[in-house]
Formats: structure tokens, sequence, C-alpha cells
């Protein structure tokens, strides 16, 4: 990523740097092994699958060895699996960190001058550059893809590629026949890439990467400028993804992604003639991005898993330093007066924080295969560090300590005290990514994290769906159902010396979280106009028992991912006093609510790696009231051994906490919040502009058409549901065979003659009955014994033929998913997921047809019997299209409008995007 001149001048600064001498040396050491041999092309596209990267005897993750790429252990029980699915799920893996090793075999090759290396790194590119185009394009996950199953993996691999190319043409070690091979791969990238935009994605920040990288390859001025200035380009993610607090709206995992492919966009930027760090607004973005995860980070310097985050992972991965390095090398070194001035004493804190293992990330692989190094320093580092980072020495500087923060656009509040940490999650929901976990309460105290946010796990395991639930958070939820999406407002947020406070609003839902020096007192409040079941759990580390007197008794909770559910029966009234005790340390918990206390188990803390939950079950509480209005008061306290806390009572608006240093008496203020403790007396205040984020919003969708009508007639006896179309009335029948009401994979439309289908409607008490007919070519069906694909956690049906139907009766979604049996004229049917859909509320038949197959079914759902002439419901069908040869669907028809992509829909549909359904 470096012009021939400048990596003159790069030679120099190596020369005439400690650092950056040992960083080459230890590079060079690094690539040994790859001199001695060739790594591993896969002749084979990676595939995504629920047990391709597991151990079928235990379930842990299969160790990433890129020297044994047809053998692969388990990182729990040693033992070795072999077979193409292990080997096509460790494809993605070993395609990645080929293409880096190329980069650090240029690397090394050219500012080393060691010819061995340039050689195995002109190697690594033509042998890409002549079996690429050989890679299928097809069966991908999330966007067209050659080597993977999602786009954004290509664009990662693209970077590193052509940063070998291009190193090696800047120093004159790339032949004529290479270079041609790599501009057909460039060409082709960019085809794939450029036709699939995600919008203001982390993914996206990586397609713009990896489109500069192709324009500087090409010297394409044009393609250079729309990746970097187009609507969705890099300059828009750098000030509408990362906020004006700098940090990336879908939180801190994809925070760090996105940024280490918008640096990496910003360095082919360069080469392209355009530098970023030129302009100052610019500059002054990127730094606040450098610098937002610092405010966020935990004391034990991991991140908060907030949102779709990893759990437990440290800043001081080699990743992340690196993202730190290159931001400091690019805008100026160690300079005091310099706007970085801070970076100093946050990198010396990560390097002295004892060498965490270097996980498997995507876009970087450097260390896999290696053992962890005893400690981290700038030597340890990667290829691009080598490229990019000042020259100059770390300085030393003072000990890090961050205080307590806001970050405005993100909504988290954070509060610090000493080693305590306390966050209210407000904000925006996060997009794709998001949790419903509006007002989540974070603790981390005494090197405990109490109350932990559990990110997420495997996206292609079952247990995803609890981690994306509310219940699986220190959040509120409102009748037994996860928030809806939505996002939060932080309200108010001062720091008064070792005071602090924070105030969030969702919905109706409000929480009002106090620092004080000795403990925490949280409320969680909801005001409604009807009674309301809130309920507010507590994921507490380590064993919980109560201390007040009482017993445990069997009780219900209803939710698929939770047993051995309790309520608690005090002997006495008054608040409740719990503690929490973790090896050495200890919290108590109070809490005075009116209504009752839970206990049951549910999927425990996911590991680092993803998959699978390493602690498996865990223990959690949840508060559990009925009314109109509501009010929970908790105090924590982590004092340990000598609790703080002694007492706690409520007398209206009045909360009185007692101490062993006094009383302490809160409550809530015409300006915030005032607490009055012997003479001493604070007051809290802090106002924060806010917008009724829960309001309805105006929806500029500028591809939504008016919503489509369909009429479906009354009959006095419903049709014969045979599989025989002939008893329905076509007249009114709707026609799907338009390309806007095409969804695809990595084909287009393929036309009405090879797909299309026409339904007609009709209706009587007995339910909504459709006669659907499907002009498909190559009917694939999947039988009800097949195989199990075992792709993720989606219903293997949605690969198959069939229909989607959806019905919103009173407020409420029914979905179905129906697929014609191969074996019988019966239909299995399936209900959508998070619909009122049920099996037995669908029955029909299907007959083979000279151009397709036609179906007939009935609809009856609850309430039906009540409907009546005039009545209009949200209605939608979808075709889905599965082709020979494939392992996932090709597309669907989509009767309101497809015109999209059919990546990551499964069995869904928008309730918004619903047709009408009048009944005549």
């Amino acid at each position: 990523m470096l012009t021939a001149a400048q990596l003159a001048e790069r030679r120099v600064q190596i020369t005439g740097s400690a650092d950056l001498t040992g960083l080459l040396l230890r590079l060079t050491e690094r690539a040994a092994p790859l001199l001695v041999r060739a790594p591993h092309i896969p002749q084979h596209k990676a595939m995504l699958s629920s047990d391709g990267g597991i151990c079928p005897d235990d379930g842990a993750p299969l160790i990433f060895d890129p020297w044994s790429p047809s053998s692969h252990r388990c990182s729990r029980c040693g033992r070795e699996h072999r077979g193409e699915r292990y080997d096509r799920f460790q494809a993605r893996l070993q395609h990645l960190w080929v293409a880096e090793r190329a980069a650090h075999l240029a690397t090394i090759g050219i500012l080393g001058e060691n010819d061995a290396a340039v050689q195995r790194a002109s190697g690594i590119v033509a042998g890409y550059g002549a079996r690429y185009l050989e890679y299928p394009n097809q069966d991908n996950v999330l966007g067209p893809s050659r080597l993977f199953f999602s786009t954004y993996l290509e664009s990662v691999w693209i970077c590193s590629y052509l940063a070998a190319a291009s190193l090696l043409r800047e120093g004159g070690a790339l032949d004529h026949e290479t270079a041609g091979a790599v501009s057909q791969v460039a060409d082709e990238a960019a085809n794939l890439i450029g036709e699939f935009n995600e919008g203001l994605s982390n993914r996206q920040t990586w397609h713009n990467a990896a489109l500069i990288a192709i324009a500087a390859w090409f010297e394409d001025e044009e393609l250079a400028r729309r990746a970097l200035e187009g609507t969705t380009g890099l300059l828009a993610h750098l000030v509408d993804g990362f906020g004006a607090d700098g940090m990336w709206y879908e939180g801190e995992n994809y925070h760090l992604f996105a940024l280490r492919g918008l640096l990496t966009g910003a360095e082919w930027a360069r080469q392209a003639g355009a530098d970023l760090f030129e302009d100052p607004n610019l500059a002054g973005r990127i730094d606040a991005a450098l610098r937002a995860p610092t405010i966020s980070a935990l004391p034990d310097l991991t991140y908060p898993a907030r949102k779709d985050s990893r759990f437990g992972v440290s800043l001081a991965q080699p990743m992340y330093l690196e993202l730190w390095e290159i931001g400091n090398g690019r805008m100026g070194g160690w300079a005091d007066e310099s706007p970085q001035g801070w970076l100093a004493s946050w990198l010396q804190a990560l390097y002295r924080t004892p060498a965490p293992e270097a996980l498997v990330f995507e876009s970087y692989l450097h260390e896999a295969g290696e053992p962890r190094p005893a400690a981290r320093s700038r030597t340890e580092l990667s290829w691009w560090a080598l490229l990019g980072m000042s020259a100059e020495p770390l300085p030393q500087a003072g000990s890090w300590s961050p205080g307590s923060e806001l970050l405005p656009s993100q909504g988290l509040a954070v509060l610090r005290q000493g080693d305590r940490y306390v966050s209210l999650e407000c904000g925006e929901y996060g997009g794709g990514h998001g949790h419903p976990d509006r007002l989540h309460l974070t603790l981390h105290a005494g090197g405990v994290h109490w109350l932990p946010d559990p990110g997420t796990g495997s996206y292609v395991s079952r247990d995803l769906f609890w981690y994306r639930s509310t219940l699986a958070h220190n959040a509120p939820r409102l009748d037994g159902l996860s928030q809806p999406i939505g996002d939060a407002g932080c309200e108010m947020f001062d720091v008064q010396g070792d005071w602090g406070w924070a105030r969030g609003r969702y919905r109706e839902l409000l929480r009002t979280v106090v620092s004080t020096p000795e403990y925490v007192l949280d409320i969680v409040e909801c005001s409604a106009e009807h009674e309301r079941l809130m309920e507010l759990p507590w994921h507490l580390a380590g064993t919980v028992e109560a201390e007040t007197p009482g017993r445990w008794e069997a009780a219900e909770l209803t939710e698929e991912f939770t047993d051995r559910v309790e309520s608690f029966v005090p002997e006495r009234e008054g608040p409740l006093r719990l503690r929490a005790d973790a090896g050495q340390s200890a919290l108590e918990l109070w809490l005075l609510f009116d209504g009752a206390l839970l206990r049951a188990s549910g999927p425990g803390l996911p590991a680092a790696t993803g998959l699978p939950s390493e602690t498996g079950r865990a223990r959690f509480l949840t508060t559990r009231t009925a009314a109109r209005y509501h009010r929970i008061i908790a105090v924590l306290d982590p004092s340990g051994a000598e609790p703080m806390v002694t007492g706690l009572r409520v007398d209206g608006g009045l909360i009185e906490v007692t101490t062993r240093s006094g009383i302490h008496r809160h409550r809530a203020s015409t300006e915030g919040w005032s607490v009055d403790h012997g003479t001493s007396q604070i007051h809290l205040a802090g106002p924060r502009p806010t917008v009724p984020v829960w309001a309805p919003i105006l929806d500029l969708d500028l591809n939504r058409r008016d919503p489509p009508v369909v009429v479906a007639p009354w009959v006095s006896d419903p049709p014969a549901r045979d599989g025989i179309l002939d008893d329905f009335d076509w007249s009114q029948a709707i026609a799907i065979e338009v390309e806007d009401q095409y969804r695809r994979s990595e084909e287009p439309y393929p036309g009405p003659d090879s797909l299309s289908a026409q339904a007609a409607l009709s209706w009587n008490e007995h339910g909504l009955h459709l006669g659907v007919e499907v002009v498909k070519e190559g009917l694939c069906f999947r039988s009800s014994d097949a195989t199990p694909l075992r792709l993720d956690n989606e219903r293997d049906e949605i690969h198959s033929d069939g229909l989607q139907v959806y019905l919103r009766h009173d407020g409420v979604v029914y979905g179905f998913l129906v697929v014609p049996d191969p074996t019988t004229d019966r239909i299995r049917g399936f209900p959508v997921e998070g619909t009122a859909g049920a099996v037995t509320m669908i029955t029909g038949r299907w007959r083979p047809t000279e151009r397709g197959y036609g179906v007939t079914l009935t609809l009856s759902v609850p309430g039906w019997e009540a409907v009546h002439r005039g009545n209009r419901f949200g209605f939608d069908l979808l075709i889905n299209e599965m082709r020979p040869g494939r392992v996932r669907r090709a597309g669907q028809l989509v009767w309101s409008g497809g015109n999209g992509w059919v990546y990551l829909r499964g069995d869904r549909q928008d309730p918004s995007r619903f047709g009408v359904l009048e009944l005549r």
C-alpha cells in the first residue's frame, strides 16, 4: 500500500528505528516456515455451516491451524476430525490467512530485500490469479462471493491480496503475466463487491476499502471517487456511521471491525491520491473513532459486549493494538500537543497487560498457528504495522485513568468510581446487530464483572435467539415479551466529584442510576394506562443466595431457553437482601418492590471465541410486578466481605439507604436528583436534549410502492383442498411475475417462463382459502426425511421450492412456511418464528402441473369466525425458488414487492411490507 518512493523512505525510517528494525526481524523470523513450504490454497469455496467448525463429540470449536488444512483438532478434547464439511468451514480462515501471508511476505521481501520472500509472495499471488475464476459464485449467505459465502469476506481478502501484489509491483518484483492475472482477479472482485451495496453497514466499510484498493490498482479515479465520496462511501461512513462521539452505531465489536476497514480504505485512498488525514475535520473524526473504545472500556481493559459483540474480548488483542499504532502513525506521532496525545498512556496500559491469546479475527490472522508470546510489544505486530506505525518509540506517559463520560450519539452513560464501572445503555437500537436491551445495566467492580452484557455467541447456533432477547440482559421487559425494536434516550447525565447519575427512557420505561462512593442505587419505573406485567432480570456473577429468610418454591417462566424456575417466598415483608459470591469478591443486592422474585437457569455467558458457551448453564434472577405503575428499587453494594449498606427504606418519593457512614436520603428534585447525607447535600442535574424516539418516524423508502390489494370473494362452499385449482375464481387473481417482485441471491430474475406464480383467494366462515399456481423449471422440494443441512439456525425448508404465507388479523401476524412433500400430495406446514402461526392453522394439498405445481390450502386463524365483508387484512405471499445443484435457495418472488436480495431473510417478512387483503 506504499508507492516506490514511499517504500524507499520507509527503509530509511526502519534503519533509524529500534522498534521498526525489531519488527522487521520478527516478521522475517515468523515467515521462515512459509519459505520452507508454500501455504495451502484451498481448492474449494468456503461454506458456512452449524457443524463444520465444532467437534462432533463435545461441541467445542475446532482449532484453526493453517498448516493442517485437512485435519482439524478440537480445542477441548484434542481429537482430530476429517471431512469436507470441516475443510470447507476452515477454508474461510485459510483463504484469508494465505492472502495475509502474501502481504506479509511481500512486505519483508521488498523492505528487507529478501528474495525468497518475494518469490513466495509472487507464487501465492499467481496461484490465486490462476484459479480465482474457477471458484463458484453460488450458495452464498450474504452477498455474491467466489472464495467465501459473504461479500465482506471477499473484500477483506482482496485488500490483503492487492496489498501483496501492489507492494511487489512497486518494488519491481511483479512480472507482466502475474500482473495480468491480478488484474483479472481485481476486475471480477470489483463486479462482485460493487453490485452488493449494504448501505451504512460495518461490512460496507470493507466493501468501500476493497473498491478503493481495486481503483488504486487500476488507477481508476472514477471508481475511487465513488467508493470514497458516494452516498454510502467511506467518507459517509466516517461522518455518519461513527457518530459525533466517535463510536460506530452497531457497538464496540463492529466499531473495531469497521475502524480497521476505514483505516485500510484510508491507506488505499492515499495511494489513489486522496489523503483523509490532511483534512483537519476528517482527521478529528478518525481521532474520535480511535478514542471511543477507550471511553467505554471496562476496568479489565475488555470492551463491553454490547449488541452483537463477543464477550470478554481484551482490547490488548494485537489486532486492536495495531489500530491505535496505525492511527497514531498517520496522525503525526506522539507529540504532547497533537490531538491524539492520550494515545501514549492508553497503549502503554495495553502493552503492560498480560498478553491475551490472539483470537481468530477474519481481518487479522497474523498469529494463527503460533504460540502466545509472553508479552506483546510493538515488535510483535503484523506487516501492516511495519508499513504504517510511527518510527518514534512509545514515550513514557502517565497511567491511564479514565473518568465518567457520556457517549451521546451511542447513548451509553458510563459512571466510574475508582475501579467500579457502571453503565446505562440507551441510544439507538443498533441496526441488524442491535439487541432488545434498552436500559440495560452493566456493573464491573473489584475485578468482577457483576452484571455483564452477554453479547452474542455463534450466528449458526440456536442459542443466538437467547442472547438476542431482553431476558438475557439486565434490562426491563413488558408483558413477557422482548422489547420491540426502538431507541432509548439518555435524559440526564451529571458527575459531581465522587457522585454521578444517569437517567434513560425507553417508551414507557424509565431507569435512574445513581453512583455514590459506597454503592449504586437503581430505580426502574413504568407508567401505563392499564395493568402491565414488568420483569427486570439480574444476571449476577458468582453464586447468589438469599440472605432474607424465606424459601424457594417451584414456579413457571414460559421461555424456550429457561428451566429450573423457582419463586422466592420471604418470611417477612420489607426489602429482599441477596448476596453474590465470586471467589474473593462479594456483592450484596437489595431489592424493594411489590411483586415476586424468580430465579431460573438459562444459557451461560458465551466464550470470547464464539462457539460454544464455555460456562454451560447459569442461574439468574428476575423481579416480576403487575400494575399500572411499577417501581423497582435496587441497591448494589460491591464492598465485599464487609458490606457498607445496612438498610433500605422507601417513603413515597424518598429513598433512604442506610450505610455504615450514615443515612443517605435520595429524592428526585425539580432540577434532577438530590442526596442528603449528614450535613452535606449533593445536587445532580445535567439534562440532555432528547427526542421522543418511540414516536412514529416518517419512512422515506423511495423503493416502496403503494401496497398492492387483492380481493377474496365469499364462497358458500370451500374449494377442495386437493391441489387442483379448478374451484377458484381466477378473474381476480394476483400475478407474481416481474423483476421488481424478485429477491435474488447471485443470479438475476430468470424471467416469468422460468419462475412466476398466480394466486386466487376466497373465504367463508371456515377460513381463508388460497390457490397458487407456480411456473417453475426443475422442481426441487425438500422431503421430510432429507439429510439435515446443518447450515445455520434457519429452517432447512427455506432451501426448497415452496411458499411463505402471511396474514395479519386483529394486529396479530400469522406466518407459515409451506413445502410440498415430493413423495405424496401432502404439504408440510411450519409456523414462522416470531409470529402467532401454528401448524394446526393450515391444511391443504399440492399437485404437479405441466409447467410447475399447484397448491390449495386453507388458513384458519383465531377469531376468523367473526370476520365479515369489507374487512381488510395485511397479507403477503412469497414463492421460494430452489435450483438443482445448489445447497441454498436461489431467490424468491414476493407479491408485495421484492427488488432486493434474499440473503439472511430466512422465513421472515417485514409486516410493514405486506399488501392488503379485502373480503368481498
